[in-house]
């Protein structure tokens, strides 16, 4: 073998052993990778559970909005009064839902116009209402069965169907909202 040829493979193998990295320096990068992921990942899964809170709330409050608009415009009778049908809620919100657009337009309240009724409960993807003609109990609202939301018929009282273990940050539980 040539000198020159010789010189070089030398260079080569200097040069590729001196660009990786020894187990040391390969365990502190994963150590720093380590500690940005944990501050980081929580940080975005917070935000995540917030911004469902405040799609939750807007969503209530748009709809108990509704529901007072209709008491006021039926002399204090309530939406599908005395009854637990979910197409007779719907029908009787309907009425006022126009009202309520035109009122989100001006009101400064910034909250968005729901296009869909009944609205996406951002917990569970379901928007589906159990209308109960009684006065809601925990049971109602336990996070089982296939709705979105809960309605009673007899109170105007409507709240998100979530399991009690939901909570936000202070603790308070987010199917009490």
């Amino acid at each position: 073998m040539s000198e020159a040829t010789e010189q070089k493979q030398t260079e080569a193998s200097n040069l590729s052993a001196a660009s990786s990295f020894t187990p040391i320096e390969w365990l502190m990068a994963l150590t720093l990778l380590s500690i940005v992921l944990a501050t980081v990942v929580p940080q975005m899964l917070s935000a995540g559970e917030e911004a469902n809170q405040i799609a939750l709330l807007q969503r209530l409050h748009l709809v108990r909005r509704q529901i007072d608009l209709y008491r006021e415009s039926h002399n204090g009778q309530l939406p599908a009064a005395g009854r637990n049908s979910t197409g007779d809620f719907q029908r009787d919100l309907a009425s006022v839902a126009d009202r309520v657009s035109e009122s989100k337009s001006g009101d400064g309240s910034g909250l968005p116009i729901e296009t869909e009724f009944p609205p996406v409960n951002p917990y569970t993807q379901q928007s589906e209402i159990l209308v109960i003609p009684d006065p809601l109990e925990d049971h109602h609202y336990s996070g089982t069965g296939r709705h979105g939301w809960v309605y009673s018929s007899a109170t105007g009282e409507f709240r998100s169907n979530l399991s009690p273990q939901i909570t936000d940050r202070s603790g308070r539980l987010i199917n009490q909202l």
